[in-house]
């Protein structure tokens, strides 16, 4: 019987914290539920993740704007004038 219950207790710990170790965060997934208005506290919630984690896709998100879209947008407005003027 204490053996079971030790068999038990020892699933049941290893499950846990295999759910903590589970993997990375979707930070794609992330940024889509804060494009759509959701506030970090509610995405973290949905996602079952920490709200310190939003944050970090957040940033991350902030960064690659900043970085990748600038010249994204310049190929994009340059080739709207080009239409223009053709």
């Amino acid at each position: 019987m204490k053996v079971r219950i030790l068999m038990v207790g020892a699933a049941l710990l290893l499950g846990t914290a295999g759910a903590g170790f589970a993997g990375e965060v979707n930070c794609k997934q992330v940024n889509k539920y804060l494009q759509t208005g959701r506030s970090p506290k509610d995405v973290a919630e949905t996602m079952v993740i920490s709200e310190a984690d939003v944050k970090k896709c957040q940033d991350q998100a902030g960064d690659q704007k900043g970085s990748g879209s600038d010249a994204g947008k310049t190929g994009g407005d340059s080739g709207k004038a080009e239409g223009g003027m053709k």
